[in-house]
């Protein structure tokens, strides 16, 4: 006998602002915020999409790497794609650990599919190939789409090369990412307040790691829990201290990644006092990322990294059956010496889909290609995520077919090809953060995962998101050379925060920095946000 595997289907969800930013002014604030969820109907604010009969049968190719299971290239559910567009849908699947090989290897052989999801490790040479002439310039056609029509300008300049738009964006939150939580009810029982500045955490750290917070009578917890997938010390209260937050200039006046900055110098040495005190983690620099989350739902910890959205609840009910008082709370940012007090956003997109240059020639093509792109990028709310709405049903695979419905939660068969979202778009890009409704999320189950989530959304909601511009720029040296200079860089700052190499010796690894291309870096971005007319901004 056949033993199906159902799984909790949890599509990702997000939001976007529907007026547009704009870039004028630095930094500044607006009204509206972003924030993370997907899946939802688009706001009035956007015409309708153009009409297309689909009389005419296309043949359309697609080719994507894949996050967990990949399904059949051919599977049930690409018949009812080419039932529903009239279209006779070749695809290309693979893990998306194989994406980089596969795309560079596809493209060097002059077989570009159609439709490319451009998205994998370390493939960095999307400027290069949109100059050479390798994809579609669509500004002509992303105008006439309603989900299109809502998505902010700093994450279309992302998808801009030379003043052309060469991609089609995939959702991603802007608010709502990582930030700290804390264990409430330790706070309570050493009637300590919720920290508001870095000497305040120190001190709440501290008393986490030396006041027996949860009673047990051993002196075995520590105040923080930092996690990383390597040495990486990040404990930015906000946008003003993250290492990867371009947000501070030089001397010259130019804009800087924030891990060379003098602020995070001070941090760095900041974390390394907590750090020498025994009030952060002993093996954090060594310590993945699930271990470290395996460490804090085991209560040895008090503050650790949380998201609102996309987290299961099995950590949260392994700590409620080990400290069934235990409360999380969302930490607020902290007020910067610049008076701001904002987390940084995150990109507003991850991954893309490019078009074949080739189909310059056939706009009724590249039409029917955005059309179904659109159909799979509509914002369906929460409340409608159900066997009754017949745009969702038909997404997943129709329901006991690609899904079944068990005690009021629907139930998925991923990875067996018999849902249309595995073979396009999972993504609904969501018209505005609130959009999502996190906390009413399928996979949040558990009281104690409902109390994280809901003051972490309530968080976001209240506070202002840094729009990093450094999103918003096409710099090739960037693109090469960031993160591995920066994993580098934090290399010999761990090695400062415990104690095994000075910090007199900063600048010398900010120099390292600039001369392994960290200054050719700074000067493209810079140039590209003054081409761009792009400025730091808050929303």
């Amino acid at each position: 006998m056949v033993v199906k595997k159902w799984l909790s289907l949890t599509v990702a969800v997000s939001t976007l602002v529907i007026s547009a930013c704009s870039n004028t002014q630095a930094p500044k604030t607006a009204d509206a915020t972003n924030s993370p969820s997907v899946t939802g109907t688009p706001q009035a604010t956007a015409s309708a999409a153009p009409v297309d009969d689909k009389s005419k049968k296309l043949t359309i190719t697609f080719m994507s790497g894949m996050s967990g299971v990949v399904p059949p290239n051919d599977g049930a559910a690409v018949k009812l794609i080419n039932e529903k567009f009239n279209v006779d849908y070749k695809v290309t699947l693979f893990p998306r650990t194989d994406a980089t090989t596969k795309i560079n290897t596809t493209l060097a052989a002059g077989d570009m599919p159609d439709i490319l999801n451009w998205d994998g490790p370390n493939l960095n040479n999307y400027g290069q190939l949109a100059k050479q002439g390798a994809f579609l310039p669509l500004d002509d056609f992303i105008k006439d789409y309603p989900s299109m029509q809502i998505v902010p300008d700093y994450v279309w300049d992302a998808m801009r090369i030379n003043g052309k738009i060469y991609s089609i964006p995939r959702y991603f939150p802007v608010q709502y990412g990582a930030t700290p939580i804390i264990r409430k009810d330790w706070l309570d029982k050493l009637n300590l307040k919720m920290p508001t500045t870095y000497e305040e955490l120190k001190q709440v750290a501290i008393a986490f790691t030396t006041k027996d917070p949860d009673g047990n009578g051993k002196n075995d917890t520590f105040g923080i829990m930092m996690q990383s997938p390597g040495p990486s010390p990040d404990l930015g209260m906000g946008a003003y201290w993250k290492p990867d937050a371009w947000y501070h200039k030089n001397k010259d006046g130019l804009y800087i990644p924030g891990v060379i900055s003098d602020t995070n110098k001070e941090l760095s040495k900041w974390i390394g006092d907590v750090y020498k005190s025994g009030a952060i983690f002993t093996d954090w620099a060594v310590t993945n990322s699930a271990e470290a989350k395996k460490q804090f739902f085991a209560g040895k910890a008090g503050i650790y990294l949380s998201q609102p959205y996309d987290v299961g609840p099995a950590s949260f009910t392994t700590m409620r059956g080990l400290f069934p008082t235990a409360e999380l709370a969302a930490i607020p940012p902290f007020k910067a010496p610049d008076g701001s007090q904002s987390y940084l956003g995150q990109p507003g997109w991850s991954g893309r889909f490019v078009l074949n240059a080739k189909l310059k020639d056939d706009p009724a093509k590249v039409r029917r290609i955005l059309s179904m792109l659109e159909y799979f990028r509509t914002f369906i709310p929460v409340e409608k995520r159900n066997a009754d709405n017949k745009d969702y049903d038909w997404l997943l695979g129709g329901k006991d077919v690609g899904y079944k419905v068990v005690d009021g939660k629907i139930l998925s068969e991923w990875g067996k090809g018999l849902s249309p979202i595995e073979y396009l778009e999972d993504r609904f890009w969501a018209p505005s953060d609130e959009a999502n409704e996190v906390t009413k999320a399928a996979a949040v189950t558990d009281p104690l995962q409902k109390m994280a989530v809901t003051s972490l959304e309530q968080m976001h909601k209240d506070t202002k998101v840094f729009i990093n511009p450094v999103n918003r720029v096409a710099s090739e040296t960037f693109n090469a050379k960031f993160w591995t200079n920066v994993a580098k860089f934090n290399a010999e700052v761990t090695k400062m925060i415990y104690g095994q190499r000075s910090f007199d010796d900063w600048d010398k690894i900010v120099a390292e920095f600039l001369a392994d291309g960290g200054t050719q870096m700074i000067k493209e971005v810079n140039d590209e946000m003054v081409k761009g007319k792009v400025v730091p901004e808050f929303k």
